[in-house]
């Protein structure tokens, strides 16, 4: 029983020499830094009531409202069930100002975003990739410029409709 005992010792130190003897060293990798790859839109009507807001009577629906990317001319619906935000898109209120926006990703040069069966807007932006960093450079909302990188404005777009 002792020499069991012994032997068995003995391969299961023998065992973790080996193992450790095996392991290869990694060195880390460097993940990609997204900056800032979204824009936010405050939907406005011409009496400033919040359009994303679901109390208000017309109100835009985030059901309703999905994004595409136009890539090569062509326009494709976004749609990535694994992710947390599958559509590139969600809704959320600030509590400090109470007002919702809608928080877009863009992934491509120009985004449609459409707002409802009859209501579709074009975002168009500059990104800039570098080695383990993106951010977007400019932003225009419907060929209007409303965001500029470096500057003190936020990437907050108001869009009165």
């Amino acid at each position: 029983m002792r020499k069991i005992f012994l032997l068995l010792i003995t391969l299961l130190t023998m065992n973790i020499a080996y193992s450790q003897a095996s392991v290869k060293k990694v060195k880390p990798v460097k993940a990609n830094a997204y900056v800032n790859i979204h824009m936010d839109i405050i939907y406005l009507n011409k009496d400033s009531y919040d359009l994303l807001d679901q109390n208000n009577k017309n109100h835009y629906d985030v059901k309703d409202i999905t994004i595409y990317n136009m890539i090569k001319g062509e326009k494709i619906k976004v749609n990535k069930p694994h992710m947390d935000y599958p559509n590139n898109h969600f809704i959320f209120k600030d509590a400090t100002t109470n007002t919702n926006y809608l928080r877009v990703f863009l992934e491509s040069e120009k985004v449609l975003v459409q707002l409802d069966d009859k209501t579709t807007d074009t975002v168009k932006c500059t990104i800039k990739k570098t080695k383990g960093y993106t951010h977007i450079e400019k932003v225009w909302y419907n060929d209007s410029l409303y965001y500029k990188f470096g500057t003190d404005i936020p990437q907050i777009i108001t869009i009165v409709k």
